[in-house]
């Protein structure tokens, strides 16, 4: 237990901290340079709120390949820098397949997980500062979300949505976890062993950015979701359940990483991962 605290548990949370922190800021960027919001000015006489629309900026907009560049850089420097001190992979769902395959104990596991939760919190809460109310609010705070309905409108009613977005999650956290996996007990270059798994995450945010946000991640939903379901809808837009579409993130991450997890252990057997912080 000695090396879980302050170092372990503090490396993985700033690690978390600084992936939530940039992939979920780049969505609020892009949302305000992109698209017009209503910005709330006070108390009309009627006592509801008074609106204003506010214009897009227009200067540096990010784009769909700037949003996808950037999650997959950050999570590459990430990883670089945490995981010869931690090898927890700022990712529940990665953590949750390195338990269970017996690649790391219960209790490091859990002080694991309570760090990259706790970093995702404080990440959101971060952005609350950086960003005005309304720009959060119209963005959702970068929150990944299910949005099938321009490429499946069949898919009419809640349950087959979250299925479908549970699948794209499982599929892509599979091939992210597949790159953090294999070469796990290399003696290679942490830098270079952290740069497939930033190209997985953005070629994944390329493709499922428009579909379930391409999360990848519970760590990357949990924090904005919160701060999102605390702040409550953009004046003028209608209520909706932040937490609807929470099997998505949680179930799919988790399954991929199970699943690579067993490709990797019984079809690409690698050495037993050296215990963080130990040469």
């Amino acid at each position: 237990m000695r090396d879980l605290w302050p170092r372990t548990i503090l490396v993985e949370l700033v690690g978390v901290f600084g992936v939530v922190f940039f992939s979920a800021g780049v969505v609020c960027v892009n949302q305000m340079t992109t698209q017009e919001r209503s910005e709330v000015l006070g108390e009309g006489e009627d006592g509801r709120p008074s609106t204003r629309a506010v214009p897009p900026v227009t200067l540096h907009q990010p784009g769909l390949f700037g949003v996808a560049l950037t999650q997959g850089v950050i999570l590459a420097v990430m990883l670089a820098v945490t995981v010869p001190a931690t090898g927890g992979y700022l990712n529940p769902a990665v953590t949750i397949a390195q338990w269970a395959f017996g690649r790391i104990d219960s209790q490091r596991a859990a002080a694991l997980l309570g760090a990259q939760l706790a970093g995702s919190a404080l990440a959101a809460s971060a952005l609350r500062l950086v960003f005005k109310l309304d720009v959060l609010q119209a963005a959702r705070f970068g929150t990944p979300h299910m949005n099938l309905g321009f490429a499946y409108p069949a898919l009419v009613n809640q349950q087959a949505t979250v299925i479908a977005g549970s699948g794209i999650e499982l599929l892509l956290t599979f091939f992210l976890a597949l790159a953090m996996f294999a070469p796990i007990g290399s003696a290679g270059d942490p830098a270079r062993m952290s740069l497939a798994p930033g190209m997985v995450q953005t070629a994944a945010a390329l493709f499922a950015l428009p579909l379930t946000g391409a999360a990848l991640n519970p760590a990357r939903w949990f924090g904005p979701v919160l701060w999102e379901w605390a702040s409550g809808p953009a004046p003028g837009a209608p209520s909706t359940n932040p937490w609807a579409d929470f099997l998505v993130y949680l179930s799919g991450p988790i399954l991929g990483a199970l699943l690579a997890g067993l490709f990797c252990a019984r079809l690409l057997p690698t050495p037993a991962a050296p215990t963080p912080g130990k040469k």
